[in-house]
């Protein structure tokens, strides 16, 4: 993924996908909304993210980069910046558009939801997530074979990294929890 293409010679290629997943943590219903709203922490085991960030204020903004290798491109980044708002059982992600200098940007929203489980001083809590997970990328107009096959290869690797980020996200986040399974 190299240079932008020309103004006016680019399409643009969404590719999606969605992650839900589960935690059952042996933690109050409090220290859940709390462990969802605190994206450093749930995301500190994410190593497959760069520079994560957090931007405080009102509303906080999270931003981070999906690092992306491939062998004919080198290594790129696709960054995302998404507005971090606190509800009533969590925290929620929303994404925001992008103009980057680059091939591409990522579109990341989702929710985390709690729910208490059990009753009296053993309550415990469930923390419903789900991602949606967007990878736009600017390529070429593919008006030859050459220019086809590339843009191919490019969709291909698009697809691969975001399909990792998402089977890597939900052992991230129970690990940076503490827990050692994921409830499908």
């Amino acid at each position: 993924m190299g240079r932008a293409p020309p103004a006016g010679r680019a399409v643009t290629v969404d590719l999606a996908h969605s992650v839900s997943f589960a935690l059952d943590l042996e933690m109050s219903p409090a220290a859940a909304v709390e462990f969802a709203r605190d994206v450093p922490r749930t995301l500190s085991r994410a190593d497959f993210l760069a520079d994560l960030q957090v931007i405080t204020g009102d509303p906080s903004v999270v931003t981070a980069a999906i690092p992306v290798s491939a062998a004919m491109f080198g290594q790129r980044e696709l960054p995302f910046r998404s507005v971090l708002e606190h509800t009533a059982h969590g925290a929620r992600l929303r994404s925001l558009d992008i103009e980057p200098d680059g091939p591409g940007w990522a579109l990341v929203s989702g929710e985390a939801r709690v729910t208490p489980v059990g009753q009296g001083a053993r309550q415990t809590a469930r923390i419903d997530y789900r991602f949606e997970i967007t990878v736009r990328l600017k390529l070429p107009k593919a008006e030859r074979w050459g220019q086809r096959a590339l843009t191919r290869m490019i969709e291909f690797t698009a697809k691969t990294v975001l399909s990792q980020v998402a089977e890597k996200l939900p052992g991230a986040v129970a690990r940076a929890a503490g827990v050692a399974a994921v409830v499908a």
